[in-house]
């Protein structure tokens, strides 16, 4: 069973930072949110309020390519539920196999009940899924919190008027305490360092996959890893990074920062992965060399094989005035300090292969299939 499963917070700040500030402030009940839960007892992390965009000024800039003669227009839809098993960890087995809480921020898993940092090919075989049909496939991301803080900033205020003379030894202090802490394990409310607040599972979790423009997909090779996003693009910088923000009933539009949305729309990030493959090669060094993105015209590049296409789609039921206040923030790295651009997500293929001969053929034959 994986680490921390069922446990986290509707609680107040780290112990990292409630050492900075000299605070001690109690921990709220272990409950997650399915939608709001009560935000006015999250914790004090924020996020750059410029970070915050309303979506109805933003122009449409999704273009979907025009099928071709060949084309592949059948979806194939698997329900592996919203992670109601409490299914976290800080880890990514991909990019950093055997290296717990690598990830250093926490993760929302549905499909493989076993995803931790330790799994391997033969670990996933068999381990029980959260799919409907069967899937044993493992899909990840991190999780969105929301983070009032109001109650911390007050006391910031406070302690501020009488401690200004060690406010620079606080600042180091408590810079050494989050490099100290950075490959900790999670608290019993599956907070780490410099990600807090009231952890909020999504209301709708969506894991669609799709054919390709140009031709008819092939299946995908058992075990294949694709990445999603780039979760260091303030390191590495935004090649690989995805705009990955809308809200529903406007996802023609993708935004690389937080969507404010108007009163009927909900939150909602979209995660369509990479789909033209290397021939039959399961991983790369960078994990990214062996599947590549169509072009604007939806085709492979020569020597590439269309696979099916994966779209992850998770909405948000989050009050309009925590959009508006800057008071929702995704899981990062520590020096991502929550950069909405760093969302990102993982998938292997542990799919049977029944399971993939059904996908293909409805993807092909132009159907759409829910399993």
């Amino acid at each position: 069973m994986a680490r921390n499963q069922g446990r986290h917070r509707i609680a107040r700040r780290t112990k990292i930072a409630t050492a900075a500030l000299g605070l001690s402030i109690a921990v709220g009940a272990l409950v997650v949110s399915t939608t709001t839960g009560d935000p006015e007892r999250a914790a004090a992390d924020e996020v750059d309020k410029s970070q915050f965009v309303d979506i109805t000024k933003v122009r449409p800039n999704v273009d979907e390519p025009e099928p071709g003669r060949n084309a592949s227009t059948g979806s194939f839809t698997v329900d592996c539920g919203r992670n109601e098993n409490g299914h976290f960890n800080p880890d990514n087995f991909i990019a950093q196999p055997g290296v717990r809480n690598g990830a250093q921020h926490l993760h929302d898993y549905v499909g493989n009940l076993s995803t931790n940092a330790d799994s391997d090919n033969d670990s996933l075989l068999g381990a029980g899924t959260t799919c409907r049909n069967g899937d044993e496939s493992t899909y990840f991301w991190p999780v969105v919190r929301i983070d009032i803080g109001e109650e911390a900033a007050e006391q910031q205020r406070q302690d501020g008027r009488g401690r200004n003379r060690d406010g620079d030894r606080n600042r180091q202090r408590n810079q050494d305490e989050q490099e100290q802490a950075q490959l900790e394990e999670p608290n019993a409310d599956n907070e780490l360092a410099g990600n807090d607040g009231e952890i909020q599972r999504p209301a709708v979790v969506d894991i669609t996959f799709k054919g390709n423009a140009r031709e008819k997909v092939k299946e995908m090779p058992k075990f294949l890893r694709i990445l999603y996003g780039d979760a260091k693009v303030s390191t590495n910088g935004p090649a690989n990074a995805r705009e990955s923000w809308t809200c529903t009933g406007f996802e023609n539009r993708l935004i690389k920062q937080y969507p404010i949305c108007p009163e009927g729309s909900d939150v909602k990030r979209v995660h369509t992965f990479p789909s033209c493959l290397d021939g039959d090669n399961i991983d790369s060094e960078n994990h990214r060399d062996h599947i590549k993105y169509p072009d604007e015209n939806g085709e492979c590049a020569n020597g590439l094989t269309a696979v099916p296409e994966l779209t992850i789609s998770l909405t948000y039921d989050i009050p309009r005035r925590i959009q508006v206040n800057g008071q929702y923030k995704v899981d990062s790295f520590p020096e991502e300090d929550h950069n909405p651009f760093s969302d990102h997500d993982d998938f292997a293929n542990v799919m049977p292969d029944r399971i993939m001969d059904r996908l293909v053929d409805c993807v092909n034959e132009g159907r759409q299939c829910r399993e």
